[in-house]
């Protein structure tokens, strides 16, 4: 088997998928800020991933938030008694000139304070995501997000006290 071939072929293949390699790289950095702002607990920088009008269905636990100040105090809150890590897998962009369509898989560690140091609570999923580009930056308007199996771990963390 060739590798150099196959390669070649899923990216000739892929390049029907996106419009540009600068709206793929700038739809990438944006999926990728979130990670960063949320394990950062730097809340403030959602505005650098999401609109001001976003709809995000965070599904059980944070429920569906309406507007960027919702998903910051949302995620701020739901996540104040944990450290976090995101992890982000495969991402999947498709782009329809200034509106585009991505999927990202995910494992998420929580991981408790207090007397729950050293319990970890593991989710695994997927973001469904529909993302607008507005004056030349992307930003995610609607997020869904898709849990791909049971939480694993001691739950408590996020409930007891820390």
């Amino acid at each position: 088997m060739q590798i150099a071939p196959i390669f070649a072929t899923l990216v000739a293949s892929a390049a029907g998928f996106y419009s540009s390699s600068d709206d793929w790289v700038a739809i990438h950095h944006v999926l990728n800020t979130y990670p960063l702002a949320i394990d950062g607990k730097n809340f403030a920088l959602l505005s650098h991933v999401f609109t001001q009008d976003v709809v995000a269905n965070y599904n059980t636990g944070v429920g569906v938030l309406q507007g960027l100040g919702a998903v910051e105090a949302g995620l701020q809150e739901s996540l104040a008694p944990v450290s976090t890590q995101h992890a982000f897998t495969t991402t999947v962009i498709d782009i329809h000139g200034q509106t585009a369509n991505s999927t990202t898989y995910y494992t998420a560690s929580h991981f408790g304070h207090g007397v729950y140091e050293g319990a970890v609570l593991y989710a695994y999923g997927k973001y469904f995501d529909d993302l607008v580009q507005m004056e030349e930056v992307w930003r995610i308007q609607n997020r869904t997000l898709i849990y791909m199996g049971p939480l694993i771990g001691n739950q408590s963390i996020f409930f007891g006290p820390g």
